[in-house]
């Protein structure tokens, strides 16, 4: 598991993932689009219960990424390599908790930072700007450094904007999702990623209710991750930035 006091510093690669206990620094400079179409395209997954498992589609295939894979499917021959994560002690997956990430990719998505950012104990948020910013900064530094030639995409933070948060205690209160998606963009662009904000899509009700409605793998939804509509939205948001649309 990656440590969230140091840096990734050297690559060991084990397929079909590179293990993130070691890394190196990217270079900024990296594609922005695909390559052209017709030839081979690999396909990397990394994320959270949202996009590393399609958690409260209503079925695999509606999953945002499997949606944004099917399109690809369409204008390339995509193989799909998934990295593997564990769990914080919450049992949540966070940044720091990503085992082994894609090596080698085209593309690789990324999803990660929502219970970073909303997970509390005792009433109080377990993770600060510093265990983020330092844990974003390795992580995607790692998945740069094995993807040397893929155009990275990072989705933000997937929660209320509303809800209010200050960094101490005599700091103004400002929007605990928009600072944590400041934090995660800032780490990404730095590995010459492109992040993508998707909060404003949870502001759309549609797109995480009702509650109740049976999902795939035994999920039942639960009005916080999105349903179909809202995978649907995070792929279209994804492909457009693509050119897929």
């Amino acid at each position: 598991m990656f440590d969230r006091r140091s840096l990734l510093r050297t690559a060991a690669f084990a397929a079909p993932a590179l293990s993130l206990t070691t890394g190196t620094a990217a270079a900024s400079v990296r594609p922005r689009t695909l390559a052209a179409a017709g030839g081979p395209l690999v396909y990397g997954v990394l994320g959270d219960s949202i996009t590393g498992r399609g958690s409260f589609a209503s079925r695999n295939d509606t999953a945002w990424t499997a949606l944004l894979q099917a399109r690809l499917a369409k204008d390339w021959q995509v193989t799909r390599v998934d990295g593997s994560t564990s769990r914080d002690a919450a049992n949540l997956t966070c940044l720091a908790t990503v085992n082994t990430i894609p090596f080698g990719c085209d593309l690789v998505v990324v999803g990660l930072g929502t219970n970073d950012c909303h997970e509390q104990r005792n009433g109080r948020y377990v993770y600060t700007p510093h265990d983020t910013r330092i844990a974003a900064r390795g992580l995607f530094r790692a998945v740069a450094a094995a993807n040397p030639c893929a155009v990275i995409v990072s989705l933000g933070v997937w929660g209320d904007r509303s809800v209010r948060w200050s960094v101490d205690d005599w700091t103004p209160p400002v929007s605990r999702v928009a600072y944590w998606d400041a934090i995660i963009a800032e780490c990404c662009l730095e590995s010459g990623g492109i992040p993508l904000s998707c909060a404003d899509l949870y502001d759309t009700s549609a797109y995480r209710l009702p509650a109740g409605r049976q999902a795939f793998g035994g999920n039942v939804t639960d009005g916080f991750h999105p349903n179909d509509a809202g995978h649907g939205a995070l792929y279209q948001r994804v492909a457009n930035q693509l050119g897929l649309a």
